[in-house]
């Protein structure tokens, strides 16, 4: 991962400040079948749009404002990320009309400092298997703690196992603490959405470190 490149052109600053983090997240990727085209950054995408759940949920149920994106929304949680985008590139453009999601600003001194915090201790230390086919789910976690203010510092090993089960087998883990954890196919809405996916790793992330 190069650091210097179009993000420098743009004058967006170079994101990784933990060298070590950032190994550990391109060591992940390395080599791996799924690591081409934008497959990582989409990763970051999932946990920013854990964090924002609901106020992307706000923008998609908004036909005036999915008609100022230049959106169209039919459901799928393609569409659904597409619209993300889209209202980010919006915020960036309309500076002075308040933002429907995180701006640029929290999203670099807030969100991401967070993620990279997740990542250097995940895949740096107790989770170092992990399969890179977990990746949505570990990232639906980082979102999740984002939103709780969990730092990864203040849980106890008890704590650790079952976040990291909970990335490994999702649906199984959430079922010992009571909570249904929705196998999406592909829709943004419903009871077996991705939203409700979203609030349902949000929940049981909640009750595992209270």
């Amino acid at each position: 991962m190069k650091k210097n490149g179009p993000a420098e052109l743009l004058g967006v600053e170079y994101p990784w400040k933990d060298e070590a983090a950032r190994k550990m997240w391109e060591s992940w990727w390395a080599e791996k079948e799924i690591s081409r085209g934008q497959t990582a950054s989409e990763a970051f995408l999932w946990a920013f749009i854990s964090a924002q759940a609901e106020k992307l949920d706000n923008i998609l149920q908004n036909k005036s404002a999915l008609q100022d994106l230049n959106c169209r929304f039919n459901g799928s949680i393609d569409a659904a990320l597409d619209a993300c985008c889209a209202q980010l590139r919006y915020q960036d453009l309309n500076t002075d009309t308040p933002p429907a999601l995180m701006t640029y600003k929290e999203m670099r001194d807030g969100f991401f400092p967070v993620f990279e915090n997740w990542i250097g201790y995940v895949l740096g230390q107790k989770g170092p298997s992990l399969p890179i086919n977990k990746r949505r789910t570990l990232s639906a976690v980082i979102g999740a703690a984002y939103v709780l203010s969990i730092n990864p510092s203040d849980l106890n090993d008890q704590q650790w196992v079952d976040l990291v089960e909970f990335v490994r087998r999702p649906q199984q883990i959430a079922r010992t603490f009571g909570i249904d954890y929705p196998q999406s196919r592909g829709k943004w809405r419903g009871t077996k959405g991705y939203k409700a996916q979203f609030l349902a790793a949000r929940d049981l992330v909640r009750r595992i470190v209270s």
